[in-house]
């Protein structure tokens, strides 16, 4: 089959440049680096993203005659750098970085352009930049921060922001564009991933049985279902284990919801005593990560082991790719953060082929649709995100109640920046993890607000999130305020009952108030170690548009609306200032830890 290939560099968007190409038609193979060979099938190469600088020592290369080489080649990102540098070029490291939203000028007649407006907006990510070309190759495009922010030859193309995400409005039609030079063809058909799935259940399991830890969530859910077509409801055990860390009335919806459609085989187990005990006084976010991964091992295995004293078991997991590639998917990906299915434990349990991950290499949209391929419900495929660790992770915890910090300087000049924009902010002395240039950050996140007589717009707050994420070297999120900011103090904060309830409390109400705006495709509640003048705790609200989890955009709430959800909060005891995080993705992740 003819195919266009897709080099891995380490870069967290790989799956999603091979799932775009795919979408046009034509069939994507991932592969690495240091294993490439061209061969009769590959029409087309694609040079990824990356975390490393191409000048650095141990940075990936690729064994390829660039010389002699026929098949057009799109270098992204790192990509974009490094089939420069083949070609001769050359590659600078300096201040000129950029993160999100940029505004470029194109080359109208450049191939990659071609239909596109002189002007486009697309979406940045690097620190490095080309610098100087051969001269053979012309510039394509530039931005306000770099001059070649897009290259061409006669069969090798360079782009430094990523197409291949939804924010780079004609992304699709670069893609299309370097596709039209690889092929007329467009053969491949998505939708067929269905019965092959059901085919590599069957093909692993054989004649064992399944065990699928139930989350409650649309991925589990898809990946139940789709085992039991494969092999039979009567070959699939449930085990949902309630660890205290679930949304209102979560476990029970849970109940419902399989009930109505038939699921028999489910078992509720109540573990929220163990949790809190075994995640006492921890506050570092990976800790907690790994303690609730390998103590739902440890819950399940002893599930496990009586329901193999009659049958032999594989356990499955509803793990989805970005689950995978923000926990590093190869030798030289950043790790952003480590998921709960990725622990040690299951990683040892994986190794061992105790477990099978029959959606791993699909995205959130791709899952919703495979649900309704299967015959889900609507209501259920799409119902709001909601992480394996649960409210574990929206609650940032601390064991201080002064922070190690002096961001002194840094905030002076958030707010030198800030008198553009007619705003004020402080530097909140917390952190929450990101994602810059494909390298994990874990910075402080700063709160602004308009002042007084200024006029609110979202347009100025996204400029100003932009901007003030890419001067700021310790700021990689940008939170909101609709009143200004009094003096916020750090403040101890575990994961206690009282405060799990609290935090349940103030999702239910959000929830409540946000689930019919179809554009919020989840809004993760924070709970924060701060607390306002009023010794109140204060919360952050993170309503997000996206398709498949790896890029996001804010959803830009009406502010009259906002400020009378956030008073029906208020009303709540103990429940102090609410903060809404105007941060895209990158450079902020969806959830705060």
């Amino acid at each position: 089959m003819k195919k266009i290939a897709i080099v891995d560099f380490g870069g967290q968007y790989t799956h999603l440049i091979a799932r775009r190409i795919r979408d046009l038609g034509i069939y994507s193979e991932i592969v690495h680096p240091e294993s490439f060979e061209v061969n009769d099938d590959i029409i087309g190469i694609i040079f990824s993203g990356g975390p490393q600088s191409v000048n650095a020592e141990d940075a990936f290369r690729i064994n390829l005659d660039i010389v002699n080489n026929n098949i057009p080649i799109l270098g992204i990102c790192y990509g974009h750098q490094l089939l420069a540098k083949m070609v001769g070029g050359e590659i600078e490291s300096g201040e000129n970085k950029e993160y999100g939203f940029t505004n470029i000028t194109c080359q109208t007649d450049a191939i990659l352009f071609n239909g596109l407006e002189k002007e486009q907006k697309v979406w940045m990510s690097h620190g490095d930049h080309v610098c100087k070309l051969p001269k053979d190759f012309k510039i394509t495009a530039s931005s306000d921060s770099i001059k070649i922010a897009a290259y061409e030859s006669e069969k090798y193309f360079g782009l430094q922001f990523h197409p291949e995400v939804t924010h780079t409005k004609n992304g699709m039609q670069m893609l299309e564009n370097f596709v039209t030079c690889c092929t007329n063809e467009r053969n491949w058909n998505v939708k067929s991933f269905k019965q092959q799935l059901i085919n590599e259940i069957r093909e692993k399991v054989k004649n064992r049985k399944l065990v699928l830890l139930l989350s409650g969530g649309v991925d589990s859910l898809v990946a139940l279902e789709l085992c039991i077509q494969a092999v039979g409801n009567e070959n699939v055990y449930s085990i949902h284990i309630d660890t205290g860390f679930m949304r209102l009335n979560e476990s029970k919806e849970i109940l419902e919801h399989f009930d109505e459609l038939g699921f028999k085989n489910i078992k509720i187990i109540e573990a929220e005593e163990q949790y809190l005990k075994e995640l006492y006084c921890v506050v570092d976010p990976e800790e907690k990560r790994k303690i609730i991964g390998k103590l739902f091992v440890d819950i399940a295995n002893k599930e496990l082991v009586e329901l193999s004293k009659k049958d032999e078991f594989l356990l499955v997991q509803g793990t989805i790719y970005p689950d995978t590639i923000e926990s590093g998917s190869t030798d030289k990906a950043a790790l952003i953060k480590t998921h709960h299915n990725r622990v040690n434990e299951i990683e040892k349990l994986i190794k061992e082929g105790k477990i099978i991950e029959p959606i791993k290499e699909l995205y959130k949209d791709e899952v919703r649709k495979l649900g309704e391929e299967l015959g889900l419900p609507h209501k259920l495929v799409h119902r709001h995100p909601f992480p394996g660790p649960g409210l574990a992770i929206r609650v940032i915890c601390s064991d201080k109640t002064e922070t190690e910090d002096d961001y002194t300087k840094e905030e002076k000049y958030l707010n030198e920046i800030l008198l553009e924009f007619d705003m004020q902010g402080k530097i909140l002395p917390i952190k929450s993890v990101g994602v810059q240039g494909d390298f994990r950050t874990y910075h402080h996140p700063a709160v602004v607000w308009f002042k007084e007589d200024a006029s609110k717009s979202w347009n100025v707050l996204n400029e100003c999130s932009s901007k003030v994420i890419n001067k700021l070297k310790t700021v990689n999120r940008l939170v909101y305020s609709l009143e200004p900011v009094g003096d916020l103090q750090l403040a101890k904060l575990f994961l206690e009952k009282q405060n799990l309830d609290e935090l349940r409390n103030v999702d239910a109400i959000l929830r409540k108030r946000t689930d019919d705006i179809k554009a919020i495709w989840q809004m993760p509640v924070v709970q924060l170690p701060l607390r306002n003048t009023e010794d109140k705790l204060c919360y952050v609200i993170r309503p997000v548009c996206s398709m498949d989890a790896m890029s996001a955009s804010v959803y830009e709430m009406d502010f009259d609306y906002l400020k009378d959800i956030i008073s029906e909060v208020q009303k709540i005891e103990n429940i102090g200032d609410i903060f809404y995080d105007i941060t895209t993705k990158p450079p902020g992740t969806i959830e705060w830890e």
